[in-house]
């Protein structure tokens, strides 16, 4: 049986191949340093280590569509290199990630805070606003008097 997403595509592990189990699952686990635990009825427990990138230049990746990314197709035309776009994070390096299962990822923006912030600079544009009118509609009565 091999391991892929919701939309089929293959999970790779740490060596960039796809995951393939074998025997009756009883069992899936993954621990936050990225490591697939799977519990077979018949061979017992066996570890996959995911596969984790760390990407030091986006710019260079293109949406798929669906949540996907993939390099863009003339890297090597723009003068870099798949090493220069992204690192494959293997042993001791796959510690700067954490993987959590049945987690879902939380936004970044407190929404209260943006909410309130917009209102303050909504109505400092009305105040604003006012102030510029108000010089106009003063020098307006001061040519009425005349």
């Amino acid at each position: 049986m091999m391991l892929v997403t919701s939309a089929g595509h293959k999970v790779l592990d740490e060596n960039g191949e796809p995951i393939l189990i074998e025997g009756n699952i009883k069992g899936i686990k993954i621990s936050e340093n990225g490591l697939l635990i799977v519990d077979t009825e018949e061979y017992g427990k066996k570890s996959f280590g995911l596969g984790i990138v760390s990407v030091k230049k986006p710019q260079f990746l293109d949406r798929l569509g669906g949540n996907l990314l993939g390099l863009t197709k003339n890297f090597n035309a723009l003068g870099v290199t798949e090493v220069d776009i992204m690192t494959a994070l293997t042993g001791d390096s796959c510690n700067q990630a954490a993987v959590r299962q049945g987690t879902l990822e939380s936004s970044n923006v407190d929404l209260s805070k943006e909410m309130t912030d917009l209102i303050n600079v909504q109505r400092s544009y009305q105040f604003q606003s006012r102030a510029v009118t108000m010089p106009d509609q003063m020098s307006g009565l001061v040519n009425g008097i005349r």
